[in-house]
């Protein structure tokens, strides 16, 4: 024990040893990166305080007049954050990405320890002033004043970050499935074309013009709406206005129609549907008005959606509302002939006689073409005699009292047998109104005349009362028909047009010039 209690002593005198050593060590290095670093730091302050002896920030870095500073302009897109159709304006967060040469920068490294590169705020030093001339917000400057990048051979690096509300003009012939063309157009607010000239951005190595927005993989954010097809840029002049130069950057963008056809396409579709089986539904079911009207009020509610969508504009028509509009167009029929079939089946013969023409083309025509067969009952003939049995009522059976059917004197006027025979056919035969009948039986077989009449007047009614039916009948199925046929041919011819609206696979050819 006393042995192990000497060994634990004697490790911590050692740890203790360690670790006083290694904190002399540590000083000492610290002191010695201090020292260099405060002697760097010297050096630095040494050739600020020559390099802005006498620089003035306002003078452009021109060594004559008439010598033009050659700018940079590149842009690096961070993100596309959205497309405001509403009011034709894009938002971007971008880097710009500016190079030019200023001579009054040039130090040589070998007298100031080996420093390349200097780090100035862009304040003290010239900035060529190129902004976002078409800005839709007043806001032509960039977000953050960053530091400039000053290398010992004069060559300023100035890489600012901004969130550019750019003015978008927006095609929406096509919309949801259309392309835009948006441009960012970079100019020098006070200098012109004479004074400076714009070129666009160099590789990493120097050696080529990078013509196009540079997009880095790593910290760029893609959009969920928008999809960029074209991201090129190119320098620009005017033939009327040799003083005017830029550099523009274009951003053609497709649209990802997914929500659209979501929420919607396919939500229209399924209405016009709805319109489509109001022809399907009997007009004895009572809701066909119904259901044409709440059709006609939800497409209704559509367009006010897409109304807040859609920039205001008389330019052109979108697709969609193209669409709605048909759609809308259709359904507004399918109500009135929807009063037109309800008409047909509510039609009597007491207050409508039908024409020749609509029975020959509606009854007879028509039917076999829209796949109709009106199902006609008709009861079989029986041609057995017919037997009377001796529980029939005798009323009809037993043979008449001549005092009851003829006059009480006919003995006395000599009616032979055979002439009772042939008065007896007479009123067999129906045409014994001229008989002298009982005033009695006179009264019972009017009454059953009229009641055979009215029975005959009643099927005649409800025969012509179903005609009509059917007629009403072939009219909604030949309208099921019809708006079957235009309501595919016309979501066909106006969806199928805009699958040939593609971005062009060269950028700076306009298909709407």
């Amino acid at each position: 024990t006393h042995t192990r209690t000497q060994l634990h002593r004697h490790w911590e005198r050692l740890w203790e040893r360690l670790e006083s050593e290694t904190m002399e060590a540590a000083w000492a290095v610290c002191v010695v990166v201090m020292a260099i670093g405060v002697r760097a730091s010297e050096t630095e302050k040494q050739l600020l305080d020559v390099l802005f002896e006498s620089y003035n920030a306002k003078v452009r870095p021109a060594q004559t007049a008439d010598e033009k500073v050659t700018v940079r302009v590149g842009m690096t897109l961070s993100q596309l954050i959205s497309l405001d159709e509403k009011n034709e304006e894009m938002t971007t967060n971008v880097f710009m990405n500016m190079a030019w040469t200023d001579y009054r920068l040039r130090w040589d490294p070998s007298n100031y320890e080996g420093i390349k590169v200097l780090r100035i705020p862009s304040t003290k030093v010239w900035l060529p002033d190129i902004v976002l001339l078409n800005n839709n917000d007043g806001k032509f400057n960039v977000a953050l004043y960053v530091n400039a990048l000053v290398l010992h051979t004069g060559i300023v690096h100035w890489l600012p970050p901004a969130i550019y509300r750019s003015s978008c003009s927006i095609r929406v012939k096509y919309f949801p499935f259309d392309w835009q063309n948006c441009t960012m157009v970079f100019k020098s607010y006070t200098y012109d074309v004479s004074e400076i000239a714009l070129h666009h951005a160099l590789d990493d190595k120097g050696e080529r013009e990078i013509q196009e927005v540079i997009i880095d993989q790593n910290a760029f954010t893609e959009n969920g709406e928008w999809q960029i097809r074209h991201k090129v840029s190119r320098r620009n002049s005017l033939a009327h206005d040799t003083s005017y130069e830029d550099i523009t950057f274009y951003l053609i963008i497709q649209r990802k129609p997914l929500f659209y056809i979501v929420n919607i396409i396919i939500p229209c579709i399924l209405i016009s549907i709805l319109a489509i089986l109001v022809f399907y539904l009997p007009p004895d079911a009572g809701e066909k008005m119904t259901l044409s009207i709440s059709v006609l009020l939800a497409l209704t509610v559509f367009l006010l959606l897409l109304a807040d969508k859609v920039p205001e504009t008389s330019l052109g028509v979108p697709i969609i509302v193209k669409y709605l509009m048909f759609t809308m167009i259709l359904v507004t029929f399918s109500v009135i002939l929807s009063v037109v079939v309800l008409n047909l089946h509510h039609r009597s013969p007491h207050t409508h006689a039908m024409p020749g023409w609509v029975s020959q083309i509606f009854i007879h025509t028509l039917p076999r073409y829209l796949w109709i067969q009106r199902p006609k009952v008709e009861a079989p003939v029986d041609n057995t005699p017919t037997i009377f049995h001796h529980n029939t009522d005798e009323y009809f059976i037993r043979k008449p009292n001549a005092d009851s059917v003829f006059l009480k004197d006919n003995t006395r006027l000599g009616v032979q047998p055979d002439r009772l025979l042939s008065e007896m056919r007479w009123l067999v035969n129906d045409i014994g109104q001229q008989a002298v009948l009982h005033p009695d039986l006179k009264a019972a077989v009017e009454a059953i005349r009229y009641i055979a009449q009215e029975l005959t007047d009643q099927e005649e009614f409800d025969e012509l009362k179903k005609d009509w039916q059917y007629v009403a009948m072939v009219v909604d199925r030949l309208f099921l028909f019809i708006f079957i046929s235009f309501t595919t041919i016309g979501t066909l011819t106006i969806f199928l047009d805009a699958t040939y609206n593609v971005p062009p696979t060269d950028p700076f050819f306009d298909p709407y010039s």
